[in-house]
C-alpha cells in the first residue's frame, strides 16, 4: 500500500482502538461481498432524506406496486445472478447485504420454534414501509412458491416485519433440494459427446 494509505489506515484504527488488521479485513471484507456487487448491478446510494423526499411524490396506492416491482426487476436479479444456491437462502442474503452495506435498513432475522423472523428497521416513514411490505410480499410469494397463508406482514411508520411458517420453510428447502438433484450436470467429456449426438435438437 501507498504511503498516504497507510497512515489513513493508521489514524483510523487509533480512533477505533483497533488493530491495523482489523481495519483492513473489514475493508477487504466489505468489498468482495459488496462493492463487487454494487459496481456489477449498478447499485447507487444516496442520503435516505432525499428518499423520503421522493416517496412524497408517489402516490400511497402505489407504492406496494413499486416495491414488488424493485424486487423483480431489480434485487431478484442480484440474488440470482450472484448467487448460485436456490430457495429463499440467497434472497435473504441480498437483504443482508442491502441491510449491511447500502444502509437503507437495519436487517435482522430470528429464528423460533414457529417459524423465521425478518425485520427491516428504517426509520423513513409509512410509505417506505408500504414500498418494503410489497417488496418483500414478492420476495416471499416467489420463495414459497405462492403460499400466502404460511407467512405474514406487518408494519408500523418505521420497520416492517415477516413471519414465515417452519411448515413453508421445510417445503422450501425440500424443493430446492429435489431441484438439485434434478439438474443433470454432465460430468465428463464423453457424457457430453453422448448427449449431444442423441439429441442434437437439445443443442442451441
Amino acid at each position: 500500500m501507498d504511503t498516504d494509505t497507510i497512515e489513513r489506515l493508521t489514524t483510523e484504527a487509533e480512533k477505533q482502538g483497533l488493530s491495523i488488521n482489523v481495519i483492513a479485513n473489514r475493508a477487504l471484507r466489505k468489498y468482495v461481498e459488496w462493492d463487487v456487487v454494487s459496481e456489477k448491478f449498478r447499485v447507487a446510494s444516496t442520503f435516505p432524506s432525499l428518499l423520503v423526499k421522493l416517496m412524497t411524490w408517489v402516490p400511497e396506492e402505489h407504492v406496494r406496486e413499486i416495491g414488488k416491482s424493485q424486487w423483480l426487476h431489480e434485487w431478484r436479479t442480484v440474488a440470482t445472478s450472484h448467487y448460485l444456491e436456490h430457495g429463499i437462502e440467497p434472497r435473504i442474503r441480498i437483504l443482508e447485504l442491502f441491510g449491511r452495506y447500502g444502509r437503507r435498513f437495519h436487517f435482522d432475522q430470528a429464528t423460533t420454534d414457529s417459524g423465521l423472523i425478518l425485520t427491516l428497521l428504517h426509520g423513513m416513514g409509512r410509505k417506505w414501509s408500504l414500498f418494503y411490505e410489497g417488496m418483500l410480499e414478492a420476495m416471499l410469494k416467489e420463495s414459497l412458491e405462492g403460499e400466502n397463508e404460511h407467512f405474514s406482514l406487518t408494519s408500523t411508520d418505521n420497520q416492517v416485519v415477516a413471519e414465515i411458517s417452519m411448515t413453508a420453510l421445510k417445503r422450501a428447502e425440500a424443493h430446492r433440494d429435489q431441484t438439485f438433484k434434478d439438474t443433470h450436470v454432465p460430468m465428463s467429456r464423453r457424457e457430453r459427446q453422448t448427449y449431444r449426438s442423441s439429441d442434437p435438437s437439445q443443442i442451441a
